[in-house]
């Protein structure tokens, strides 16, 4: 399977690698802070934040709904 981008990715990919980004960096910046380095956690939780946003953003309506005069 060759490596494709996740920006060429469908939407629905996409949002769900944000989503398990997020997770991974929140679990880090736990294991950061309980291991003494709150600086780095907190630019972790920042990284969170940030896929979450930018997942929360992405539409997963259908394309196909605007053929019909849908929204």
């Amino acid at each position: 399977m060759a490596y494709v981008p996740i920006e060429q990715r469908p939407p629905a990919e996409r949002r769900e690698f944000l989503t398990f980004y997020a997770g991974v960096n929140e679990r880090e910046a736990e294991a950061r802070e309980a291991g003494g380095d709150a600086a780095f956690a907190a630019t972790l939780r920042g990284w969170a934040a940030k896929a979450r946003r930018q997942a929360e953003a992405i539409d997963l309506r259908p394309a196909q709904g605007d053929l019909f005069g849908g929204t």
